[in-house]
């Protein structure tokens, strides 16, 4: 999620509990990844699970209910399934998707209620989080993938982080109002600069402790287009709470909101990186 938040200070209270919040959930995140396999198709599941039931729940408001146990199934399964079998995993989850459609049909069937809204909801939900999720997996899986993995979490996280302490030092002009009134354009340039410069730290460290040679202009590349991608994932996801009528997808990270609102960056940059390894075009 990005932490801008405009010209509003929002406390020095907020900061330090978004801060301390974050601090407490990086060791956890440091175990998955540097363990991988079980742990993180796993963790992966669950993170998933959670992100999905509070993408679900806030549409209630708008009296939209998706058929929550057949889409929760559905994202076990890609994820366990992308643990499982790797690259081999795009015709399974194509099987899964189709078989979770059928499923909410004969659902309507049995109900003898069309409910078209509730599977939109449901598949978009699908698509939107385990589908990009299971991602993280392929990526660690690839050669030299456990090193790369960590920079989809240092493009989208450092850009946040930029963006939030540019934001509330020097933002002025409105970045998209309508959608998320405390965004501003200092913050969201704040933001790039901050992804930009976090891929090439990383490709700086990965060259003098792993003797990796990603090239720093291909790592800004990827750091300008990743960090546009995570600030176009924050805003997608502002979009939808803004419709939904809610502040944030949940309570589970106090200061962050909910899963979602803290992988909200994430998912928008995990594909960028898959693609630049999957093409070779940056790695």
């Amino acid at each position: 999620m990005t932490m801008q938040k405009g010209t509003e200070g929002t406390g020095g209270l907020t900061v330090w509990i978004r801060i301390i919040s974050a601090l407490l959930g990086i060791p956890l995140l440091v175990f998955v990844l540097t363990t991988g396999g079980k742990a993180l198709t796993i963790a992966l599941t669950v993170v998933a699970l959670i992100a999905l039931a509070e993408f679900y729940g806030v549409f209630k408001a708008k009296e939209i209910f998706p058929f929550q146990a057949i889409g929760l199934l559905s994202s076990a399964a890609i994820n366990v399934v992308a643990g499982i079998y790797g690259q081999k995993v795009f015709g399974l989850t194509v099987t899964i998707i189709i078989a979770c459609t059928v499923a909410c049909f004969i659902t309507m069937i049995i109900q003898n209620r069309a409910r078209i809204d509730d599977l939109g909801i449901t598949l978009v939900g699908i698509v939107y989080i385990p589908v990009i999720m299971s991602l993280l997996q392929l990526i660690y899986n690839r050669d030299q993938g456990n090193i790369l993995v960590w920079l989809v979490f240092v493009i989208a996280w450092l850009g946040d982080t930029f963006a939030y302490f540019i934001g509330i030092s020097l933002g002025r002009h409105k970045l998209c109002p309508s959608i998320s009134p405390k965004k501003s354009v200092e913050g969201a340039v704040g933001g790039l600069l901050g992804s930009v410069a976090g891929s090439m730290a990383f490709g700086y460290f990965a060259w003098k402790l792993y003797g990796m040679d990603l090239g720093m202009v291909n790592l800004a590349v990827i750091g300008l287009i990743g960090g546009i991608s995570a600030q176009l994932g924050d805003l997608t996801a502002s979009i939808i709470k803004r419709y939904a009528g809610v502040k944030d997808f949940g309570s589970i990270m106090p200061g962050h909101g909910g899963i979602l609102d803290r992988f909200d960056s994430v998912l928008f940059t995990i594909p960028i990186v898959y693609i630049g390894m999957g093409t070779h075009l940056l790695f």
